[in-house]
């Protein structure tokens, strides 16, 4: 009658002493980018460095996979609606911007409710004529996408030039 209540309390114990253990590696843990800190401490768009679209474009693979912080007008907006549900479940805008900085022009992605922009301010609310602020994060496609772009740019944040 006693051992099976001995085990009980046991598990009790194993299950609580786990839970400690995996909180205090995650307290722990500090090995954070500025990638995933973007959205869990919303670190200011303007701590990052600013890189025009010229830099960028000379040397795309130097920024692989890192947000960067770019600074432009927009020129255009392309919404569309993507009736794919296999690519997040659902049905999603996606739309994209065509910017413009002193340097040249780039066209950058935002991939709606299936995208990383973590912030308030979502592409299709933007205006043409508009400076904005953005963190976007860098890829060189495998092959060149329709608009035979090397580079493609995902926004992560949208923010208003404080300037």
């Amino acid at each position: 009658m006693m051992a099976p209540l001995i085990h009980i309390g046991l598990r009790l114990i194993i299950f609580i002493l786990s839970g400690v253990i995996g909180l205090h590696a995650a307290l722990a843990s500090n090995e954070f980018t500025p990638s995933s800190q973007v959205s869990s401490v919303r670190i200011s768009v303007a701590s990052y460095e600013r890189i025009s679209i010229n830099t960028l474009l000379a040397r795309p693979d130097h920024y692989q996979m890192r947000d960067i912080r770019i600074t432009g007008t927009v020129l255009a907006i392309q919404t569309e609606i993507i009736p794919n549900r296999m690519i997040c479940g659902s049905a999603h805008e996606r739309t994209t911007l065509l910017i413009e900085d002193d340097s040249g022009q780039i066209e950058i992605l935002d991939q709606g409710a299936c995208g990383k922009n973590v912030g308030a301010l979502k592409a299709p609310m933007l205006k043409t004529g508009q400076r904005i602020d953005l963190l976007v994060q860098i890829m060189l496609p495998t092959s060149s996408g329709p608009s035979g772009s090397s580079v493609e740019a995902t926004i992560r944040y949208i923010d208003l030039p404080r300037d």
